[in-house]
């Protein structure tokens, strides 16, 4: 395997060192597959796909697909005008899913997103760039209707205090925060029945 330095695989990939760093954050498989030599970290040439979007479809699509989602998202994605990929190309901190305990319509969870999006902007809108995406859709099991929303935050160091807030905000529902994963299309999921007037929005 091909290894270069940090310094020569941020301009290869064409990318920054945050950039860099912040995806083996979130991906430490791929960190294990780095090393260490003469005192210095090694990075995988190979890795430089995982920042090029065009090479990292065409490889999926090279493969044999047999999962539907899969298929459909590669679909999504290939087309770069399509919202699920200008999306997919932004950083994401968390994906969150809101099941409230009382039965809630269209209007009342649009209202309650941008509150909470209002609160968390005021909060800590001075120290680090807050960015929500959201969509509203029904229970399958019950009537009324749920969130389920991406939020970046861009300082590390407030997201804990962030997702207490988000759980405070939420303190009579049931919230479940994970921490974002591109590789399991959260998004395309949010996406999958197309967006309608009062079902989403982007905040920040």
């Amino acid at each position: 395997m091909v290894y270069e330095k940090i310094d020569e695989f941020v301009v290869t990939a064409g990318i920054s060192r945050s950039t860099l760093y912040r995806f083996y954050k979130k991906n430490e498989e791929f960190w294990s597959e780095t090393k260490i030599k003469s005192g210095r970290r090694m990075i995988p040439a190979m890795h430089a796909k995982y920042f090029d979007s065009e090479v990292l479809f065409d490889e999926l699509k090279t493969t044999k697909l047999e999962n539907k989602s899969l298929r459909n998202l590669i679909t999504y994605l290939a087309d770069k005008d399509t919202l699920c990929r200008t999306l997919w190309d932004l950083d994401w901190s968390f994906f969150v899913t809101v099941a409230y305990q009382a039965e809630r319509n269209k209007k009342s969870c649009f209202r309650l997103m941008h509150l909470l999006n209002d609160e968390l902007t005021e909060k800590y809108g001075d120290d680090t760039k807050i960015r929500m995406f959201f969509t509203t859709e029904p229970f399958t099991n019950r009537k009324g209707y749920h969130n389920h929303f991406t939020l970046y935050v861009e300082n590390k160091k407030l997201e804990p205090l962030v997702c207490n807030d988000i759980r405070k905000f939420f303190e009579y529902d049931r919230v479940d925060i994970a921490a974002y994963d591109m590789f399991q299309a959260g998004l395309f999921y949010m996406t999958k029945e197309g967006l309608e007037g009062e079902d989403w929005d982007i905040l920040g």
